[in-house]
């Protein structure tokens, strides 16, 4: 059964997860935002080795650990979809000197593309593209996560609990991020968990009720 812990992350309150799976020690890390330590604290607490890290885009607030945590775990596989992979090094474009920072993490080492297959332990976890937000926007798809429980999908930026992703800042657009949740988000399993980029988890029915999209 996967473990999923959540970290509120930095002072966009980013969520940042870590997933494990019992009786395993390997770990994947999902959107380290910043606040190392925070990742690092936890990793050591439960004895686990981070084999993986997605980003699911490429915003300040969902990579600025990268750096941190190649340095701190150099076997470390830094993930990201291939029309989000420049801002990974550039803090002009991932958008981190809008907060006053300036990320730069490493280039990815793995590119990532929709209907990718990313195995961890017993699981397969399949990427959606989910362009809007950004233009290289993931989800990060599991419908075999809890031993025939119910199917989860940590969506980044796209939808959140009672909202969106914003789409006014260079890359965003609107009528693509409709799109990706509609068509790709919506039509997924109603029992679907969405873990989002910001804000408390949700499900696919209770985001469809709220949304006449």
């Amino acid at each position: 059964m996967l473990d999923i812990q959540t970290l509120h992350i930095g002072p966009l309150d980013s969520c940042c997860y870590i997933v494990s799976s019992r009786g395993h020690t390997d770990a994947l890390i999902i959107d380290p935002g910043g606040d190392v330590e925070k990742v690092i604290n936890y990793l050591d607490k439960k004895s686990l080795n981070p084999t993986l890290l997605i980003n699911t885009h490429g915003h300040g607030d969902h990579i600025g650990g990268n750096k941190e945590l190649k340095e701190k775990y150099p076997d470390i596989q830094i993930c990201i979809h291939n029309d989000d992979a420049e801002m990974l090094t550039d803090p002009f474009k991932n958008l981190s000197l809008l907060g006053g920072k300036r990320y730069a993490s490493p280039p990815a080492d793995r590119i990532l593309n929709s209907n990718d297959k990313i195995t961890f332990d017993d699981y397969t976890f399949e990427i959606f593209h989910l362009p809007g937000h950004t233009p290289g926007g993931i989800g990060i798809y599991t419908d075999s996560a809890c031993n025939g429980g119910a199917p989860i999908l940590f969506s980044g930026d796209t939808l959140f609990a009672g909202g969106y992703g914003r789409t006014d800042l260079p890359g965003g657009n609107h009528d693509l991020l409709v799109q990706s949740i509609k068509h790709c988000i919506f039509t997924l399993d109603e029992k679907t968990i969405v873990h989002p980029g910001h804000g408390v988890s949700t499900t696919v029915k209770v985001e469809k009720e709220r949304f006449n999209l």
